[in-house]
């Protein structure tokens, strides 16, 4: 019980180092800028979903980490099927509740921005990922986690005025 309440704890205070490279992240145009904040994030957060005893959330951050490495460098698209795909094998594989049905449609979604080049685009399907990420925090308790992807969902939208609305 102890160490649950402790992993916990470090779990919602990764997540709060995880709000701060969101922050920063969209309020670059630069894609490129956008994904190497993507990836503290990614890490803060596959820590946190371990800690929570949430596997299958943190083996699909794992390789959302490789698929941030590979979309800072290439944007083919076919590298979206191959990370659906194998999203969908850890999630069979690590499958412990309906829950983590939610956060596979959520990491496929960002999966599709993350190799688009266009800016738009990848702030449009960011937000449709980030809307299912936040129900999945709710649902698996992580309050922390839900006000990082609030805090997430707000900076896209803040940048996405700056950039496209804002004329």
């Amino acid at each position: 019980m102890f160490w649950l309440s402790i992993a916990f704890l470090i779990s919602q205070i990764l997540a709060w180092i995880a709000i701060i490279s969101d922050i920063f992240s969209f309020q670059f145009k630069d894609r490129k800028k956008i994904i190497i904040f993507f990836i503290i994030s990614a890490i803060a957060i596959m820590i946190h979903y371990f800690l929570l005893e949430r596997y299958a959330a943190a083996c699909l951050l794992f390789l959302g980490v490789i698929r941030f490495f590979i979309s800072y460098h290439n944007t083919q698209r076919y590298w979206i099927y191959i990370f659906i795909s194998l999203f969908w094998v850890t999630t069979y594989a690590l499958y412990k509740d309906i829950y983590d049905l939610i956060i596979l449609v959520g990491a496929s979604l960002i999966t599709v921005w993350v190799f688009q080049a266009n800016d738009k685009l990848l702030r449009l399907f960011m937000m449709c990922g980030t809307s299912c990420i936040i129900v999945y925090n709710f649902l698996v308790f992580s309050p922390v986690g839900v006000l990082l992807e609030l805090v997430f969902l707000a900076s896209n939208f803040v940048g996405y005025y700056r950039h496209y609305l804002k004329k």
